[in-house]
């Protein structure tokens, strides 16, 4: 134990010195004569007491004391004195000093005891202090709103908040009960948390709503016994906190492209209509919505352009429907309703009808108009009959039905569909193996010169050996390999196999132009010019017998990036062919630009001649907005003498159709450009 003595009297040291060294196996004396020496002491070493006589030669009585407690509070001081004085005795307690004993009065195990006793009291109120004064900073660190009641209701103190968004005064508040404070709604519950802190049932909470002068604000209250007579009361601004609720769950959701309902909302709103239906015996309908013509609008003009156009799809859906139905975007391009309370099968007919001629409308999107269309599928639901999943798979089906029936109409569900859909499923996961086990195979039709009757061009068209079901039609497969992506490596390679067949004619002395069409993924696939290129070196086709065609609508909603393509692929030495050509909403303007060498007419303008006067129209001014721009032309689909009389007599470059040959595998074409004989077309 270390003990400062602060005493000017020798014999009264040196007898308080043999006290404590009879009572004391381990202790360090230190001895100050005066309050300086005393405080230069306690300044340098941590005493754990120190015994104080208040009649120094440099201090005289209380004040001794007060000034030594200044510098060492941390300390106990216990006073020795020679005076028997009580009033001097409280005063010096309440100011801090341990005891207060008179010499000559206490022998050494007394004065043991009573420095002890001291030494823990103190500790005990240095412990007091340290809580206190982490609880008034923990008091001070609170952002909330914290009051004190009793255990009437009344406010007895309160803190303001530091963070709250509107400021409450504490004048709005103490000396008043909740009741007077608060509005009727909040102080009921306020009083049924308070009744529960009371009578001791843990923390009593509540969130409210309350509308001040500054705005409208949320809140959350919790009550808890503080102590006998109070309660505390713990106001939280849980404004930003309800803020960022909203936002998560609009997130979770909704969609934040378009603004409506996504899947998971969706699914929940298809549960509760299920639910209601099954109460009333309601019918409803769920129809499952896919954008014509999207993917390919978003592959040339940007994603940009796309998301805006779907945000017009979502406004346009949605004012086809009633407050009581449901649209939600799906994901992509794909949107799905439910239509309660339906009463018949054409009540979602009509609704369906209404879809389609209000996407059918053209899209204005910053710069460009641009027109998609609609494939529905719709299923009915009865009480009993089909979960939510299967609603929805059956609705996928009768969509997919839909594209298939020329798109941009409706379908409803029939059970018959499931096997079509089994089909088609199977289909496409035999499509993923073609490739690589050599199922592909070439056709070529020939395109004859008006002049003279020579073959000098041949179109490139797919086919699909298929080992079970035989030689597949393109229309059968070609749509499953654009949404699944597979066109871009089966056009690679159709790009690349037919200018390697183009290289053999070439060296048998048979040279013939090799057209090939592009798909919109493969135009947009940003190796494109590369891979042409590498082809032609590889397959040593001359540049000028490889021709590329694209869509006229390829063509128009090229962007610029698109554009530098088109003249890259030019550079190479190809020529370039607008597809189907008068299908689209050309622009002459643009078609000026494009570093375009032919115009094929589309065959439904050549189907019907010379007996249709809108189609003989069309071909005459497609021909002769060739003749003027030096494009070469090609009409398809040429079946008949009196259609190709016809071109003929408006100069038409080249006839391409039944009428001379129908596409041929590359044996029978060989024939053909050998000058033998071919079997009847």
């Amino acid at each position: 134990m270390k003990i400062l003595l602060v005493e000017d009297n020798q014999g009264d040291a040196r007898l308080l010195d043999i006290m404590l060294r009879e009572v004391l196996t381990a202790c360090t004396l230190t001895h100050a004569d005066t309050l300086g020496k005393a405080i230069s002491h306690a300044c340098l070493v941590q005493f754990d007491i120190i015994l104080l006589d208040l009649s120094l030669p440099d201090s005289q009585g209380s004040g001794t004391f007060w000034r030594l407690h200044e510098v060492v509070s941390d300390v106990p001081i216990v006073v020795m004195t020679g005076h028997d004085d009580e009033v001097l005795a409280n005063e010096l307690a309440q100011a801090g000093a341990q005891d207060y004993l008179v010499k000559g009065s206490v022998d050494g195990r007394w004065l043991l005891r009573v420095m002890r006793y001291a030494i823990e009291r103190k500790r005990a109120e240095l412990q007091l202090r340290q809580s206190e004064a982490k609880v008034r900073a923990l008091y001070e660190a609170v952002p909330d709103l914290l009051l004190f009641l009793d255990l009437e209701g009344r406010f007895l103190e309160c803190k303001p908040a530091k963070d709250f968004q509107t400021h409450i005064e504490p004048e709005h508040f103490l000396g008043k009960t909740i009741h007077e404070a608060l509005p009727k709604g909040v102080a009921d519950q306020a009083m049924l948390c308070l009744e529960k802190a009371v009578v001791g049932k843990g923390i009593a909470s509540f969130e409210y709503q309350m509308t001040l002068p500054q705005g409208i604000s949320n809140y959350e209250s919790r009550f808890i016994r503080a102590s006998e007579e109070q309660v505390l009361c713990i106001v939280r601004d849980i404004s930003e906190s309800k803020r960022t609720q909203q936002q998560l769950h609009f997130l979770a959701h909704y969609d934040t492209l378009t603004g409506l309902p996504n899947r998971l909302l969706f699914n929940e709103s298809l549960h509760q209509a299920q639910t209601h239906a099954n109460r009333t015996s309601d019918t409803i309908a769920v129809m499952f919505i896919d954008l014509d013509r999207f993917k390919n609008i978003n592959d040339t003009l940007g994603h940009g352009i796309g998301d805006k156009l779907l945000q017009q799809v979502g406004n346009r859906i949605a004012l086809c429907i009633r407050e009581s139905d449901t649209v939600a975007r799906m994901g992509g391009d794909e949107f799905a309703v439910v239509l309660v309370d339906v009463r018949e099968e054409s009540d979602a007919a009509i609704v369906a009808e209404k879809i389609i001629d209000a996407l059918r409308l053209p899209f204005v999107v910053g710069d460009h108009e641009v027109f998609v269309g609609a494939s529905i599928g719709i299923t009915l639901y009865r009480p009993g009959h089909g979960d939510r999943d299967v609603l929805l798979e059956k609705a996928d089906v009768a969509m997919y039905h839909a594209k298939e029936r020329g798109r941009n109409n409706y379908q409803f569900y029939s059970s018959e569909m499931d096997a079509v859909a089994y089909e088609r499923l199977v289909m496409e996961n035999h499509l993923r193996h073609a490739l690589d086990r050599n199922e592909f195979i070439l056709y070529y039709q020939p395109q004859i010169a008006v002049e003279g009757g020579s073959v000098t061009a041949v179109e490139t068209l797919l086919r699909w050996q298929h080992p079970e079901r035989g030689l597949v039609a393109p229309g059968e497969f070609i749509s499953l390999l654009e949404e699944s992506g597979l066109i871009v490596p089966v056009g690679k390679w159709v790009l690349k196999t037919a200018c390697q067949q183009g290289r053999v004619w070439y060296d048998a002395g048979t040279p013939v132009r090799v057209a090939v069409n592009l798909s919109v993924r493969q135009f947009k696939h940003p190796g494109l010019v590369d891979d042409v290129a590498q082809i032609l070196a590889e397959s040593g086709l001359p540049p000028a017998l490889l021709e590329l065609e694209l869509t006229e609508s390829m063509f128009m909603d090229s962007a610029t990036s698109d554009v530098n393509k088109l003249t890259q692929l030019k550079a190479l030495g190809v020529s370039l062919a607008i597809d189907d050509f008068g299908t689209g909403a050309s622009s002459l303007a643009y078609l000026k630009d494009f570093p375009v060498d032919t115009l094929k007419i589309c065959q439904s303008f050549v189907l019907n001649l010379p007996h249709n006067n809108d189609d003989n129209a069309i071909a005459s001014a497609v021909l002769g907005l060739a003749q003027a721009m030096n494009f070469t032309s090609i009409a398809e689909g040429v079946e008949n003498a009196q259609q190709a009389d016809f071109l003929r007599e408006r100069r038409c470059d080249y006839f391409q159709g039944y009428l001379f040959s129908k596409p041929l595998p590359v044996e029978e074409l060989d024939l053909l450009l050998s000058g033998g004989k071919l079997q009847d077309s």
